[in-house]
């Protein structure tokens, strides 16, 4: 069973964010702090960390969300249906973002999602992420081979291994060694880094549609050809 921390300054808040996580049968809260400093004097190392990144003023929320996704899968509580910038959050290493307007039901299928490795945006923020996109220019290459770059664009709209070689015309052995090369060359451990390099590098876009596994949907940024929330299935480790 998943095990959750909830680093929220309002005590209030930080109640009610335990009331709903305990209705999951699936899920166990073994930490609820004010601050990060906090949860590292506990001990406890949760799986997942529901982090108000508001409760820590004059430290860089990257930071913040770097410390702690070095130990635990991190789902940020943005403060408001505008987070300021989405593709910082993700580059840091958040595994997703919810906001304060998310019902409890959504709430509760972001962190369980989180808790398999998935990376989950909220409903509503994926035409913040296209925005954040559409005015980036696409990554420089990374020495990516064009064919890789494909591959990692499909990977991110939630293509399996198998799926990819039949839309490419390859092997799956040829798929398996283009997905080994990328993790090198992007230092990507499993699919949630690579969709989080995707971003990154601008190559999720709006040419076409992906497969069920993908998911919910990005308002705008059609990576699996249906409108909400970008949820990518499953494992933190490949």
């Amino acid at each position: 069973m998943p095990t959750i921390g909830i680093v929220e300054e309002h005590r209030m808040t930080r109640m009610g964010i335990e009331q709903v996580l305990i209705r999951s049968p699936r899920l166990e809260v073994i930490a609820s702090v004010g601050t990060v400093d906090e949860l590292a004097g506990s001990g406890l190392r949760p799986d997942v960390v529901v982090l108000d990144p508001v409760a820590h003023p004059g430290t860089s929320v990257p930071g913040v969300i770097g410390t702690l996704s070095a130990s635990s899968a991190v789902l940020v509580l943005s403060p408001s249906s505008e987070p300021g910038d989405l593709l910082a959050v993700l580059k840091a290493g958040a595994y997703g973002v919810v906001t304060k307007h998310t019902d409890d039901t959504e709430f509760l299928s972001a962190v369980e999602a989180v808790a398999r490795g998935s990376l989950y945006l909220a409903a509503g923020l994926g035409g913040h992420l296209h925005s954040e996109l559409s005015r980036r220019t696409p990554g420089e290459s990374q020495g990516l081979a064009r064919r890789e770059v494909e591959t990692l664009r499909l990977i991110a709209q939630g293509y399996t291994h198998g799926q990819i070689a039949r839309l490419m015309a390859l092997s799956e052995a040829t798929v398996n060694t283009y997905v080994k090369r990328i993790r090198a060359k992007l230092n990507a451990g499993n699919k949630a880094e690579l969709t989080r390099k995707a971003i990154e590098l601008g190559y999720i876009d709006e040419s076409g549609p992906g497969p069920q596994p993908l998911g919910a949907r990005v308002n705008g940024l059609r990576a699996c050809g249906a409108p909400s929330q970008l949820m990518v299935r499953p494992t933190r480790a490949h």
